[in-house]
């Protein structure tokens, strides 16, 4: 109760400054908000009498802003953020501060897109080029009711321009720095009476803004392509069929990690051979906004993706049936140097797979009814593969040899050592079985050039929902509406993983048997000596032959004597000290004969429902209540770190579904050349799937409780007809309410303790959310004469300062300054010249960051896009 007094405490005093500002406005589109048409509710209704909190984005912003992607998308949206991470295809989405799904091809994001009523599973297949556009939705908050599958924290619809019965087209090209060179085309136009098509294409290439020291090639380049082709047929007045088949491709060098934190690990890389170090190129942590990188191997990101759809609309009279059918097939590859070094450490080449169908039918009613209703059924069937290997490369070893010098060891030792605890647990005697069998590692065998893990991953995922709404005119002005789903998701993975590094495969805990056998030796009055071990074990059969109980009592007493010596001074263990340099994990594959609740199957299903009370003040007033729960379905690891769940923390294979639970408030209202709407929600997330990078892998696991509240403002005034002035705020307050086991990372000295695995995030603020972000932009318009007009449009987006992210220190933060601009002239026959600006003032801020593999105390980032500026020229007709 305190968290939501102190929510509304900000609420009221920024109310003023909201209602003041709302005379200026939001996400753009047009000063007549009454024709701003959106489908939220997959039935069409202006965006004022809509009762969902929903941002709309038209072609004219999308063109004007020069908005040519997803990515780009966010300048005009405060609440939704997208972040592009390692490579191209693992963009994460967010919406109120909720969202994952990057890194993991087993775990789904909880943000959907559609496009076209087509749910884009991947967000790989979400990143491409926006087509030619008609407007893009953005809906907050669950919508598993109406949208199904993975929409638990919210919604993207893309609509694009369905063919016409009138030829038209456009054609555009632009130019801008890093040798950008953009073209877009588009024909539209009548086959027949009854059949119409609309082709479309698009290139990008432009030169990175990273640059590698090592050779001094570019990253974080463009090099991607689109063709798009649709039909639509209409045989009657009631009847249409449209037919989408699109083809894209991305071939990039991608994405430049800078260093944010050089640690002792990353400087030993650094330093000279005499000094002891690798002598290899590292960047330098006190500038990453140099945007230098150190890339030692060839990286790449290619991904294709190819789909169909069918859209069947019939007017039936009083209703109208509406079927969308698509099948998808999405393939990434990619390699990426994962230890962001000029040294030859460790490379992570990856190729996935996803082939994904997906039918959805819907009867709707229409005309003008008192009660308007809406049921549907949706089914999803997706195919998974992945191959993801880690790979050692040929100065791992010396690498780690200067890890393991500070402890006053190094690998020839651990390798000596090894042999002798292998001689004593697989000896002719099997003297010490309780130690296990144990793999010596062999002299120079330990992270070899080409060892490491190498895993191949499947995953079938067939889900489906029912789904049913309905809105009642209970009078004029106040209607209810109610809605509910069941929602049925079924996976089945396998994972098979073999691990080739033997100093990961070795039982470090068994260096315990040096103690124990020396107070055996003692016991049977025959030292151990280990490079002549043959005396110890004669003495020991020889005392088990002659004396079977004199023998048993002395190893009794002798391994109780060792067990308690190494309680009490775990140093006696020379081995104790390696586990940080096991960088992988044992590998367990699934399903697991061993353990039949591991055996790769994840069932679940739930009810989802929506309740709405929407009532008109006047006119142009009107106000809604909501409470909605949403749905999204478990998840796998699919990587190498799954492994079967640790019985603590949870932690492992899989993580159980999230459930969401909204309350909403809003308000809309309409005004002379304008409108103000406001929002005030108070979302939870229990079971939230965290997937956090630790340095080395991903702990998986579900939060207890996640929740987040605030409010949002978006309005938009066009005080003269040349003028049209937006704003949008947004206010958010996360929280972890309860997260008793998340992951401990190098840089938590406060929650984590030294040996500890897990920390009690409980009641703390959950990073990397905004508190404040903004959205505010002026357009003006003028006509020269009757056939020549221009335009100016100025944007300004603002996010207040936050940490960064749980796994990176809390002096590391990221703050948004952005300033995008665009003046352009038009003619009245469809010619338009545009100069356009995106982060005019050259803001520096990280998109996100991690702890740098296998470097303890390094820290790297993704920062963004610096200053881009070009020129475009189009033609429309």
């Amino acid at each position: 109760m305190m968290k939501q007094d102190s929510v509304l405490k900000v609420f009221s005093s920024r109310l003023l400054m909201g209602a003041a500002l709302g005379a200026v406005a939001a996400t753009g589109a047009s000063a007549q908000s009454d024709q701003i048409v959106v489908t939220a509710t997959k039935r069409a209704q202006t965006l004022q009498e809509v009762p969902i909190a929903v941002s709309v984005v038209d072609a004219e912003t999308i063109e004007k802003a020069q908005i040519n992607d997803l990515i780009d998308l966010q300048t005009v949206v405060p609440s939704l953020r997208i972040t592009q991470l390692q490579n191209a295809s693992q963009t994460n989405f967010t919406i109120r501060g909720f969202g994952n799904g990057a890194n993991n091809p087993g775990i789904e994001s909880s943000v959907g897109v559609f496009i076209d009523g087509v749910y884009r599973s991947r967000s790989a297949a979400a990143i491409l080029d926006l087509p030619v556009m008609e407007r893009v939705e953005v809906l907050r908050g669950p919508q598993s009711t109406l949208f199904g599958k993975n929409v638990s924290a919210g919604a993207i619809s893309i609509t694009t321009k369905s063919p016409e019965f009138e030829w038209g087209g456009s054609v555009e090209a632009s130019y801008g720095n890093y040798d950008q060179v953009l073209f877009k085309g588009s024909l539209t136009g009548p086959l027949t009476d009854t059949l119409a098509f609309r082709v479309s294409g698009s290139t990008n290439n432009r030169e990175g803004y990273y640059t590698n020291i090592v050779d001094g090639t570019d990253q974080n380049e463009r090099n991607r392509w689109a063709v798009r082709g649709q039909l639509l047929w209409e045989p009657t007045e009631n009847m249409s069929f449209r037919v989408i088949g699109d083809y894209n491709k991305i071939d990039e060098n991608c994405c430049g990690a800078v260093t944010i934190l050089n640690g002792p690990a990353t400087q030993a890389i650094g330093a000279p051979v005499a000094f002891g170090g690798l002598g290899e190129e590292i960047t330098d942590g006190t500038d990453p906004f140099s945007r230098e990188v150190a890339v030692d191997t060839d990286t790449f990101n290619v991904l294709k993706g190819k789909g169909i759809s069918l859209q069947g609309d019939w007017d039936l009279g009083g209703a109208q049936l509406t079927s969308i059918t698509s099948y998808r097939e999405q393939t990434d590859s990619a390699n990426t140097d994962v230890d962001f070094s000029g040294a030859d450490l460790a490379q992570n080449p990856q190729d996935r797979k996803y082939e994904t169908f997906t039918q959805e039918i819907r009867l709707a009613s229409t005309g003008d009814n008192r009660l308007d209703w809406l049921i549907g059924g949706f089914y999803f069937n997706e195919d998974v593969f992945l191959q993801r290997d880690v790979v050692f490369g040929s100065q791992q070893r010396d690498f780690v040899n200067i890890l393991l010098s500070p402890l006053g060891s190094d690998l020839l030792t651990v390798e000596g050592g090894s042999q002798v605890i292998g001689a004593l647990t697989t000896g002719p005697t099997a003297i010490f079985p309780e130690f296990g069998p144990v793999m010596p590692i062999a002299f120079g065998s330990s992270f070899q050039a080409g060892t490491g893990v190498f895993g191949t991953y499947n995953m079938d995922n067939e889900s489906y929902s029912l789904f049913g709404q309905f809105d009642f005119d209970i009078t004029d002005r106040l209607t209810l509406s109610g809605g509910v789903s069941y929602i049925n998701d079924s996976k089945t993975a396998t994972g098979i993983s073999n691990l080739t590094d033997v100093f990961s495969l070795f039982d470090m805990s068994a260096g315990g048997s040096f103690v124990a056998a020396t107070i055996m030796g003692g016991a049977i009055g025959t030292p151990f000596d280990p490079a002549n071990p043959t005396p110890f074990f004669v003495a020991a059969q020889t005392l088990a032959m002659s004396d079977p109980a004199t023998y048993q009592a002395a190893r009794d007493g002798s391994l109780a004597a060792a067990q308690a010596a190494l309680a009490a001074d775990p140093s006696l263990n020379p081995f104790a000290a390696l586990t940080a340099a096991q960088f992988f994990a044992p590998q367990v594959n699934f399903p697991n004969a061993a353990d039949p609740l591991d055996n790769g199957k994840l069932d679940s299903d739930d009810i989802t429902w929506t309740a709405r009370l929407g009532y008109d003040l006047t006119d142009s007033l009107n106000a809604y209540f909501t409470y909605a729960t949403g749905f999204k379905a478990g998840a796998f690891n699919l990587s190498s770190d799954s492994r079967p769940p640790d019985p603590v923390s949870g932690f492992g294979r899989t993580a159980a579904p999230e459930e969401v639970r909204l309350l909403e408030l809003g308000i809309k209202a309409n005004f002379d050349g304008g409108y103000i709407n406001f929002a005030i929600f108070d979302q939870e997330i229990e079971g939230f799937q965290s997937n956090v990078f630790n340095g080395t892998g991903f702990d998986l696991a579900n939060a207890g409780k996640q929740s987040v509240r605030g409010f949002e403002i978006e309005s938009l005034y066009s005080p003269v007809t040349p003028l049209t002035l937006t704003f949008a705020l947004t206010y958010l307050d996360p929280e972890y309410d309860s997260f008793t086991m998340a992951g401990c990372t190098p840089f938590d000295t406060v929650n984590c303790g030294a040996g500890e695995d897990f920390r009690d995030l409980s009641g703390t603020r959950v990073p990397g959310v905004h508190e404040v972000s903004i959205t505010t932009s002026a357009t003006y318009t003028h006509d020269f004469n009757e056939w020549l007009s221009g335009y100016g449009r100025v944007e300004y987006v603002h996010e207040s300062d936050v940490p960064l992210i749980e796994n990176i220190p809390q002096s590391i933060t990221r703050s948004v300054n952005v300033l995008n601009a665009s003046v352009g002239v038009q003619t009245e026959s469809g010619f338009e010249v545009m100069v356009w600006g995106r982060n005019l003032t050259d803001d520096e801020y990280f998109l996100q960051g991690f702890p740098t593999v296998v470097q303890a105390g390094s820290a790297s980032g993704y920062t963004n896009a610096p200053r881009t500026y070009g020129v475009t020229v189009r033609k429309s007709f």
